[in-house]
């Protein structure tokens, strides 16, 4: 899902659809891990990578050595064939009442509006209470998944679900044999759930493997996944049902910008909620970049008691309030001044950046008073060799020193002297298992027994370069412009140094909506997390009771 403040020059692939955009796609510029490379014609493109590095590296030319990543030069691929979802009835208990269900596992076909030709096939699960009559008002949420690459299952086995990953002790996935366990934290109480994956995530494939690169793209992306959910609410006759979206990451964008396509196309939108939220272009401009991501490190730095004694007692509210007091007063006017401060104003605030940041004193002045998150990160915990992970500032790793020259004197790295690539310490901690888990779960339990050798891109190697635009801030004033009586909840995790909690805030002040929506249709929850709140036992309570909350207001009569 994510990367350190780049920007993306990618290949340009358009698509006569016209909608809102979601956002940046495969990454914030600023700080998200994102694919670099544009792909040439007869050569699969790079694997893109989501904020944070949920992504996998580059794919390497088409031959006799690719065997994972998908190939979009492939003469052909063997046809996903058009047969109903596997299905399974099972029962859970939530909230202390028991709860049976239908859970569904399969394809969907998107096909041509003009020739009627299938072009897609969409995997998605879904699970419904069972018992609910036709036309019931019981809501529908569809998860969307996060950047270009990265399957809604992190969603839905992550803790979303009815079932979800047996996390171990340390929130890892632990050690062999992975399982899962009951959810009784599923949202499957409030909401019927549908995980649907986009071209290239999960079993989501083209029809044929030289159209994939059609789907890359804003606009596609956003009118392929409208067709899937146009197609499932049809086929379940779920149409009058209130319709829930929910994106993580770089997927905020996405539906933000779907919401808008959707009410365009006649099928109304009732909320969205948004998880680790990609934030604005301006919130990361210039000398802002610097004021948003401050109250991160200062949070990053206070997990790892590295600031004075006093400032470790707090709590994260008490820290993270004299953060954003400083970075929006005393930060905000140092900045501003530059050159122009006092002797006895500068000095002020480098013990302040210091005293906020751990760092010393002389990193601060080295560093003109800007403190990036690649240098933090390195200097934080260079001392005992560790880095911070970018999805989750509490998980750190370590990271040896550089040296020089391996056996012959030539550059280290691995093979032709490659360089490593930066390591997040917590999705390789979570990543492996819980994907054998998931693959297990879908045969074992949900029966599902299609493309049974397949590959399951679960975080890359199944799209090429995705061409994105906008942000999530236009997306979100379309949305509320086409759409008064929208509802928004925003999850903001205090760890997730991929995402700055400030920079959100910042985002959603400048949100460019009436002040009866921002009065009464906007939800913002904090967490101490990092980027997915619910792979922690603790904060997966909190945003069940929040995200309950949220869907019983949502439900009540709109304005008049």
């Amino acid at each position: 899902m994510r990367s350190i403040r780049k920007g993306q020059i990618l290949l340009v692939l358009t698509l006569g659809v016209a909608c809102t955009a979601w956002g940046q796609g495969a990454g914030r510029a600023g700080r998200a891990a994102a694919a670099q490379q544009t792909a040439a014609p007869a050569t699969p493109p790079a694997a893109a990578t989501g904020r944070g590095g949920r992504g996998g590296d580059a794919a390497p030319a088409s031959g006799a050595t690719e065997f994972f990543t998908y190939d979009t030069s492939a003469a052909m691929a063997p046809a996903i064939p058009d047969a109903p979802p596997t299905e399974t009835h099972q029962k859970i208990t939530v909230n202390g009442e028991a709860l049976a269900y239908t859970a569904r596992a399969g394809y969907m076909a998107l096909h041509n509006a003009t020739s009627g030709l299938s072009e897609a096939h969409l995997f998605y699960t879904s699970y419904a209470k069972d018992g609910v009559a036709e036309g019931s008002a019981r809501p529908v949420m569809f998860f969307l998944g996060g950047a270009p690459g990265v399957a809604a299952t992190w969603q839905e086995f992550g803790g979303l679900g009815p079932k979800r990953m047996k996390w171990a002790a340390d929130g890892s996935a632990g050690a062999p044999p992975y399982s899962w366990v009951d959810n009784p934290h599923t949202l499957l109480g409030q909401a019927d759930l549908v995980f649907v994956n986009p071209v290239g995530t999960a079993f989501s494939r083209p029809d044929q493997p030289s159209r994939g690169p059609n789907f890359w793209n804003t606009a596609a992306d956003i009118a392929s996944l409208a067709e899937f959910i146009r197609g499932y609410l049809n086929t379940n006759n779920r149409r009058n049902a209130p319709l829930f979206l929910a994106g993580e990451d770089a997927g905020t964008a996405r539906a933000a910008g779907l919401a808008a396509y959707l009410n365009e196309h006649a099928i109304p939108v009732h909320g969205i909620v948004l998880l680790s939220m990609t934030a604005s272009a301006d919130s990361s401009a210039g000398d802002t970049q610097y004021l948003t991501l401050l109250p991160s490190l200062t949070l990053a730095a206070w997990h790892h008691k590295k600031l004075s004694p006093e400032l470790n007692a707090m709590s994260a509210e008490q820290i993270s309030g004299q953060a954003r007091q400083f970075a929006s007063r005393e930060y905000l006017h140092a900045l501003y001044k530059g050159d122009r401060l006092t002797a006895e104003e500068r000095t002020k605030v480098v013990a302040d950046l210091s005293r906020l940041t751990g760092l010393s004193k002389a990193f601060v002045v080295n560093n003109n008073l800007r403190i990036s998150l690649d240098r933090f990160n390195a200097e934080l915990m260079r001392e005992q060799h560790r880095g911070l992970s970018p999805t989750d500032a509490r998980v750190s790793g370590f990271t040896p020193p550089a040296v020089g020259g391996g056996r012959g004197g030539g550059g280290g790295g691995g093979f032709g002297g490659a360089v490593a690539a930066p390591i997040d310490f917590n999705l390789t901690g979570l990543a492996g298992g819980f994907q054998t888990a998931y693959e297990s779960y879908l045969r074992r339990e949900l029966t599902f027994t299609g493309n049974s050798n397949g590959i399951f891109y679960l975080s890359s190697g199944g799209t090429g370069a995705f061409t994105a635009t906008g942000n999530d801030d236009a997306s979100l004033s379309g949305a509320f412009a086409r759409n008064p009586n929208l509802r928004l909840f925003v999850g903001v995790n205090y760890f997730d140094l991929s995402a700055p909690f400030y920079a959100t805030e910042y985002t959603l002040a400048h949100l460019n909506v009436s002040p009866e929506v921002r009065a009464h249709n906007i939800t913002v929850s904090h967490f101490e997390a990092g980027q997915m709140t619910y792979v922690d036992n603790k904060s997966l309570a909190k945003l069940q009771g929040e995200l309950t909350s949220f869907l019983t207001a949502a439900g009540a009569p709109a304005r008049k």
